[in-house]
């Protein structure tokens, strides 16, 4: 990737479709915004169907990969380990991933990693159509393509607030983050209805298809956000990061519930392919509509929180995550298909007010010039979900899937409501969102 700390010079002077953009998002940042304000930005437009594509490719991925390694070893352990492996470079590299958003232009980590992603993806397809899949290729390739996730994830978020700010950003980002997690319903009906139809090969066309998508689409994007400085070495990059949290309560906060939520909330969702299967006795097809139940409910959730634009960030993302860790405690114990359907529509609904949230609450309380570093923490809290999703497939494969999800959402909910009682920006203060941690008051 070449360094491109250097404007572009090819550009018209005083015609920067990025820095109009941001100037339109400020320009009604705080009232007035609609349901699908951002949608009148012509970049973001573009932006929105390029993340559409990239993220129901991905989560088709998940699950055809998940339920080939559940056919291939019949382990709820073994199935935990494809979301671990996807997830573990979110820990390795996320501060990383969020230097390089600050050093180089967004647009073009986002492509970068994109293109990683569809080389992987089309290694895969090949593998899959000649019937040469092994269980070792699924987890190293969807470790590499959970690299480029990474890279994506920060460049993303900080590539939206260069182009919108204050209620205008939590619009865009409602959109974003909707069309995010509601891809966990197109995903796995897309994914399993081709599974049904053809076969495991056929299903990655279809992959390669949505990922070929979402690349072209982001390369129409036009203008992009000029890096505010050059990166610093890794190390200092975590530690700057590190001290962004001990500086910003509201950032501080954020961490912690996006651990806890990693940890003992999402990680839940690597058996929900063995409960459909193995619980309630029902084939791929009927898995993929039930794991879209997530994607349900963020649509819902999405669209709500775009049109109430709420003030209260703090207390919806963590209301947000409470009602997730309720409504999978419920999933768990439910035997009825059904039951479970509207459950996990629940839960999505509280994942996707903790999705858009998130980045918000970090995003509004640091300079720009750190936002991808910060947002590198928040990758890195992320990275926790490896080591839940470990302990949800070992207790999985000892005590039965149904207890890998109940345990883990007994323990979230505990930790939820004793960081909720520390936290007052969890509980809405809006006072508080962007102040510092006492120790780090004095200039």
């Amino acid at each position: 990737m070449a360094d491109e700390t250097q404007p572009d010079s090819s550009r018209p002077s005083g015609s920067d479709p990025v820095a109009d953009s941001r100037q339109r998002g400020a320009s009604h940042s705080d009232d007035g915004v609609g349901t699908f304000a951002a949608m009148r930005d012509g970049t973001f437009r573009w932006l929105w169907a390029a993340s559409w594509a990239y993220y129901t490719g991905r989560a088709m991925e998940l699950a055809v990969l998940s339920w080939l390694i559940l056919e291939l070893t019949d382990s709820p352990a073994s199935v935990a380990l494809v979301a671990v492996s996807r997830a573990a470079p979110m820990f390795v590299f996320g501060v990383l991933a969020g230097s390089l958003s600050d050093r180089y232009r967004r647009r073009s980590v986002m492509l970068a990693a994109q293109t990683l992603n569809l080389a992987i993806v089309l290694v895969l397809t090949v593998l899959m159509m000649t019937s040469r899949i092994e269980t070792w290729h699924v987890y190293s390739g969807i470790a590499v393509t959970g690299f480029s996730w990474a890279l994506d994830f920060t460049a993303r978020r900080a590539y939206l607030a260069s182009l919108f700010s204050g209620r205008a950003l939590t619009n865009a980002m409602s959109l974003d983050t909707g069309a995010l997690i509601s891809s966990n319903l197109t995903g796995p009906l897309f994914g399993t209805s081709l599974l049904r139809w053809t076969d495991f090969g056929g299903a990655y066309v279809g992959i390669t298809a949505f990922t070929v998508s979402g690349l072209v689409l982001l390369f129409t994007l036009r203008g992009e956000v000029p890096p505010v400085g050059a990166a610093p070495a890794p190390l200092r990059v975590l530690a700057e990061a590190l001290g962004i949290a001990r500086r910003h309560r509201s950032v501080m906060a954020t961490l912690l519930v996006t651990m806890v939520f990693n940890l003992f909330g999402w990680p839940i969702s690597t058996q929900i392919p063995v409960i459909a299967r193995d619980e309630l006795g029902v084939p791929e097809i009927l898995y993929g509509v039930l794991a879209g139940g997530l994607g349900v409910g963020a649509l819902v959730g999405a669209v709500i929180l775009a049109t109430l634009n709420p003030r209260r960030r703090g207390s919806v993302y963590s209301l947000g995550t409470l009602l997730f860790l309720v409504a999978a405690f419920g999933f768990a114990l439910s035997p009825w298909y059904l039951l479970s359907l509207a459950l996990l529509i629940v839960a999505g609904m509280g994942l996707v007010s903790f999705g858009i949230m998130q980045p918000l609450l970090v995003i509004e309380v640091v300079p720009p010039e750190l936002r991808g570093r910060a947002l590198g923490a928040v990758a890195l809290a992320i990275g926790a979900s490896p080591m839940g999703m470990l302990l949800v497939g070992f207790i999985a494969e000892t005590a039965g899937p149904r207890m890998g999800v109940a345990v883990p959402t007994v323990i979230g909910l505990a930790l939820m409501l004793v960081l909720r009682r520390r936290y007052s920006v969890l509980r809405g203060s809006p006072e508080l969102a962007e102040a510092p941690t006492p120790s780090n008051t004095s200039a």
